[in-house]
């Protein structure tokens, strides 16, 4: 692979912070050197990496990590005392950088504002001082149910402050599926909004939030952010915000931080726990280094703060000094050009979100705006790329002169696995390799690293600062989960390749398909389904098969103007199976509106397969559009 897409420009490798932390520390060779080194000895790499991120230490680490019991007890920084707040806010204000902008944010309406370092510290110190005042201490779980903006934002550093936890909930859940995460969280307090606001329709949250509160008696206050019209029976975030300011707590390094819960095929969701120590070191070293975030940038993902890349933004773009861009309602509202606007109003010069929104946006905005010029990072996570989409993202939004920098992790990895690098030439789709610090390979089942170009799953050798400390409330649950296949090794269950220098994503491990003992990662397949002109978007899924163990099915979004009949199901099945040969010739091809998929735009494959053999979906809280279920279910029966 050595015609890549991409070809980072001299002047961009100069500036570069990690060109800049290989000449302060002397390593030779530039992003694969360091790479290199930090795998090779990761204690090495975090000792300088929190150092340079600025992290503060209010008593030092007696080392960088005790991981005496194995990889599954591994403590980052232990000895050390600090608090996340300090180093992300506190720390600017005493360098004199207070008035420089920490986050802007804007609604749907067009309504928008702006929140200094200054003002952000100073109104998180005051809601933390309202939390104490409902009887938060260190230790408790506070909820935010909130849409993207200044209160979400705020509050996750009022919660760093006292050394409360924080308990991210995404702002369209219903009512079941929140309580079922504040039972398992034991929450205190429940912070939520009025409102909110999408494609010009006002969607109630508070009434959501208070039928919730039925299934979760440990919660003793609701916090609403209010409107006019909002009734007066929960306490106002006005009066939490109006609180004397509570001081910063110093905290041990691996006091919990963060209890965020991860979907499972199962109704019971995992919630995993990040710290103070660790989790801004492992975010701060990917944003600083991977998406090479500097204190002029303006950084935007399209994300919501019930999901993990929401603290990962706010955390490693304010240690870094650089602003955050957070935006309310739909950003294909009131037309498609609504997102490019948004980028070019607020100068935003880093900006991320999944390829499914790039899928979307190609079909609504055939003829897009001009790139924003302001641009110079463009990143992405989620799910793997298609050819088309990754060209028309570099393309629509960066003109072809950014790099889109992938990353690939998890909320139970507190950030990335795998990423980019903006040093490095790129090709669609493709990843630098494993994060800085993070000793992953790929390994087959036997333990044995596959030969190049045949996937395999993604095995982390050595703890990460991001590694969630545990599941709450069930540490044999974790051990189960990412260490019970392969004792002494953090078990991922990406299905990864690496070819011509780079890795290569293709999808969950329990998402591959194995036709009489062949494997196959779904996006192959997909990839080859979309290159029809008739399909615009597609899934593929292994369905048991009598002979075969698994037959190959394919799901089918028509393109626009399109649609798909018999004798175009009979057209991609062919392209398949001249694509991948002829044992991956699909069983069936079926013609569906549209994917399911959770807000941040995955697509929920299991969710498929359960449809296709009658089986019980699972969780599906964190579906976005669970109206599609059943039009699949009449397309799977037409």
């Amino acid at each position: 692979m050595n015609d890549h897409a991409w070809y980072p420009p001299p002047e961009l490798v100069e500036h570069s912070n990690i060109t800049a932390f290989c000449r302060r520390y002397g390593v030779d060779g530039g992003h694969r050197a360091l790479q290199a080194r930090s795998a090779a000895d990761p204690a090495w790499f975090w000792e300088r990496a929190v150092v340079d991120l600025g992290i503060v230490w209010h008593e030092p680490p007696c080392r960088v990590l005790d991981d005496f019991g194995g990889m599954a007890a591994a403590r980052w920084f232990p000895g050390a005392r600090t608090n996340l707040a300090d180093s992300c806010l506190e720390r600017h204000l005493r360098q004199g950088r207070g008035t420089a902008p920490a986050l802007r944010f804007e609604r749907e309406d067009g309504s928008r504002g702006v929140l200094t370092y200054a003002e952000t510290a100073a109104l998180s110190a005051r809601v933390a001082g309202g939390l104490r005042a409902l009887g938060v201490a260190e230790g408790d779980r506070v909820a935010c149910h909130l849409p993207p903006g200044a209160e979400a934002f705020v509050l996750l550093f009022a919660c760093a402050r006292i050394g409360a936890i924080l308990v991210p909930l995404f702002s369209g859940f219903g009512a079941g599926a929140i309580a079922l995460r504040l039972a398992d969280a034991g929450a205190k307090v429940l912070v939520t909004a009025a409102h909110t606001t999408r494609r010009g329709r006002r969607y109630a949250m508070a009434p959501v939030a208070r039928d919730a509160l039925r299934g979760a008696p440990a919660v003793r206050h609701l916090v609403v952010v209010p409107t006019a019209d909002d009734d007066t029976t929960a306490t106002s975030w006005d009066a939490l915000s109006a609180a004397d300011p509570a001081p910063v707590r110093s905290l041990p390094a691996d006091a919990p931080f963060l209890l965020l819960h991860t979907s499972g095929t199962t109704g019971r969701p995992k919630g995993a726990v990040h710290t103070h120590g660790g989790f801004p070191a492992q975010v701060g070293s990917e944003v600083r280094y991977h998406l090479d975030v500097h204190r002029q940038d303006v950084v935007c993902w399209v994300t919501d703060p019930g999901w993990i890349m929401f603290p990962l933004v706010a955390i490693g773009a304010t240690l870094a000094g650089a602003s955050v861009l957070a935006y309310e309602g739909a950003v294909d509202h009131p037309d498609a050009g609504r997102l490019w606007r948004l980028l070019a109003d607020h100068g935003v010069t880093v900006f991320g979100s999944s390829p499914s929104l790039s899928r979307a946006l190609m079909d609504r905005a055939p003829a897009v705006p001009a790139a924003p010029g302001s641009l110079r990072i463009l990143a992405s996570t989620g799910e793997p790329w298609t050819e088309e989409a990754w060209h028309w993202y570099s393309a629509s939004f960066g003109g072809k002169r950014c790099p889109v920098v992938n990353i690939c992790g998890g909320t139970e990895a507190g950030g990335s696995l795998l990423a980019s690098a903006p040093t490095v030439p790129q090709s669609p789709g493709g990843f630098a390799g494993p994060c800085l610090g993070i000793d992953a390979v790929i390994e087959d089942g036997t333990g044995v690293e596959p030969p190049e170009g045949v996937p395999g799953e993604l095995v982390v050798r050595r703890p990460w600062p991001g590694m969630t400390r545990g599941l709450w409330g069930s540490r044999d649950r974790f051990t189960e989960t990412y260490f019970a296949r392969r004792p002494g090794r953090w078990s991922h269950g990406d299905l990864v390749s690496r070819r011509g220098g780079e890795w290569f994503v293709h999808g969950r491990l329990d998402d591959v398909v194995k036709v009489a003992g062949k494997r196959l990662g779904p996006a192959e397949a997909e990839d080859a389904v979309v290159t029809d002109p008739a399909v615009a978007e597609a899934a593929a899924v292994g369905v048991p098969h009598p002979v075969k163990g698994e037959a190959l099915w394919c799901f089918a979004v028509a393109a626009p103007g399109h649609t798909l009949g018999p004798a175009d199901a009979d057209r991609i099945t062919a392209r398949v199976a001249d694509a991948l040969g002829a044992a991956f010739r699909p069983a069936r091809v079926v013609a569906v509106p549209e994917l399911p998929r959770t807000r941040n735009g995955k697509t929920v494959r299991r969710l498929l397969r359960a449809l296709a053999t009658g089986t019980d979906p699972g969780d599906l809280s964190t579906l976005a559009n669970p109206g599609c279920l059943d039009t699949i279910r009449a397309a799977l029966t037409a």
